[in-house]
């Protein structure tokens, strides 16, 4: 049986909050296919492979990416509440 390719590993960057860390993680295919498709209607071209390279989506990034609020201000919120939870 072949490995179906939307539930393989993409990477999550590594972040700290004050004195906690956040290691480096990884999240299903599908859900950063769906990250990358709001990525790209932002105007960005980068490939999900070329993210994938330089480390995968920042956790607030992947946040505000899926919310549809990949602006500054959606960074921010997503930072915010990434934070609240830590």
């Amino acid at each position: 049986m072949e490995k179906a390719h939307d539930i393989d590993p993409f990477p999550i960057q590594a972040d700290h909050l004050d004195r906690t860390e956040f290691p480096a993680c990884s999240i299903p295919n599908w859900l950063a296919t769906l990250a990358h498709r709001e990525y790209t209607r932002r105007g960005h071209n980068q490939s999900a492979q070329d993210i994938a390279r330089r480390g995968g989506f920042g956790r607030a990034e992947l946040v505000a990416l899926i919310r549809g609020e990949y602006t500054a201000e959606g960074l921010g919120k997503a930072q915010t509440d990434l934070n609240e939870g830590a």
